[in-house]
């Protein structure tokens, strides 16, 4: 099966990671005519990295923003506004986690990955929605996880903003179908890449980690991309409101 994304504008935030990289590379191939990234500025050299790396082949744009501060959001938007570029589809993909047990989970943290994970999200849908997704009849991605759908310890803020997520899809689906947007969320396990194989391969991650997975493997980042390139194109047509888990079976336990 072919997606094609030919003449399309698409927005990637968290886009210097490995799975925002990924992203950038299948769309890429896919014909897209614009790909808009987003991430914060401690990885503005990772961006500019890609944006080099892809020159010639397809416009790739790159811009910073806190997604802490609604304000840089709002900013990086109208800077898009501002050059003309209506975008097609929106690929919310900027989040983080840090692990605490929750008797030491404090304000500041909760407030960082929910900021991250679940308001800076909305707000950049909200801001894109009105500017371009309504007028295009274009559609939304959340990347949700495994722990939106089940709990997991040292997990509170992250679980909570992903479940958050999940009921965001469903909110914005009651309420933009009107317009034609489709909204959907995939919800991967944990993705195994050349950062985390260390770890996720040590036999105490394989007895507490892969053991719980029936496929009993992890997901490679093509398996996460796959599922957010199918919803985001024209094949899915009369998908939205759908939670799309990429977990090999774990949330089915």
């Amino acid at each position: 099966m072919e997606i094609n994304f030919e003449g399309k504008n698409i927005l990637v935030s968290g886009a210097a990671g490995h799975l925002g990289e990924q992203l950038v590379k299948d769309y890429c191939q896919s014909g897209a005519a614009t790909l808009l990234l987003i991430d914060s500025p401690e990885h503005e050299k990772d961006l500019k990295k890609i944006e080099k790396e892809y020159e010639g082949r397809t416009r790739v744009k790159t811009y910073i923003a806190d997604f802490r501060n609604i304000e840089e959001i709002i900013k990086v938007v109208n800077q898009i506004a501002d050059e003309g570029i209506v975008v097609d589809v929106l690929i919310n993909n900027a989040g983080i986690n840090i692990m605490k047990k929750a008797n030491e989970m404090d304000e500041e943290i909760w407030d960082c990955v929910v900021d991250v994970n679940l308001k800076g999200s909305f707000f950049l849908t909200k801001e894109i929605g009105y500017k371009s997704l309504i007028s295009q009849k274009g559609n939304v991605v959340f990347i949700s996880s495994q722990h939106g759908v089940v709990g997991n310890v040292m997990r509170t803020a992250y679980c909570s903003s992903k479940t958050g997520i999940l009921g965001l899809v469903r909110a914005l689906t009651a309420e933009w179908s009107v317009y034609g947007v489709r909204v959907n969320a995939v919800s991967p396990t944990y993705i195994l890449n050349e950062d985390n194989e260390s770890f996720l391969m040590s036999a105490r991650e394989r007895r507490n980690m892969l053991n719980k997975i029936p496929l009993h493997k992890y997901a490679e980042t093509e398996d996460v991309s796959n599922a957010i390139m199918f919803l985001s194109s024209d094949k899915a047509s009369m998908i939205t409101g759908h939670n799309l888990v990429v977990d090999g079976g774990y949330t089915s336990l």
